[in-house]
C-alpha cells in the first residue's frame, strides 16, 4: 500500500472526500507518528528497522486516523452542557488497536 493509497483512505474516512487534499500534510504527519509507534512497539530492541512490514500498513492508517481525531473535538469522550464539563481521551491510541501489535523481541545485543 503506497502513501497515496493511505492518504486516500484517510481522506475518505475523515473528510468523506477522496480527492480533497487540504489536510494531506497533517495526514502525513499522523501517518509518520503511527509508523514510529508501531515500530517502537513491534521492535523495541531493533532500532535499525525503519520500515513497517506490508501487513501493518492498514494498521498504520487506522492509527493515524485515531491520532488525527484526538487532535480536535472528536477526542472528547464526554461533554455536558450547563455545568460545562469536558473530558478528553487520555490515551492517544485505543487499547484495542495497540493490542493488535505483538512485540517481537529476542536476546538484547
Amino acid at each position: 500500500m503506497s502513501e497515496e493509497e493511505q492518504l486516500k483512505k484517510m481522506r475518505l474516512e475523515i473528510l468523506n472526500d477522496i480527492d480533497c487534499e487540504e489536510q494531506d500534510e497533517i495526514f502525513k504527519l499522523k501517518l509518520l507518528d503511527a509508523k514510529y509507534i508501531a515500530l517502537d512497539t513491534l521492535y523495541p530492541y531493533h532500532k535499525e528497522i525503519t520500515e513497517l512490514p506490508e501487513r501493518y500498513l492498514n494498521w498504520q492508517v487506522r492509527c493515524a486516523i485515531e491520532l488525527y481525531r484526538v487532535m480536535g473535538e472528536e477526542g472528547y469522550v464526554s461533554y455536558s452542557e450547563n455545568g460545562l464539563s469536558y473530558t478528553k481521551q487520555t490515551d492517544l491510541i485505543s487499547k484495542s488497536l495497540m493490542n493488535e501489535l505483538i512485540p517481537r523481541v529476542g536476546v538484547p545485543k
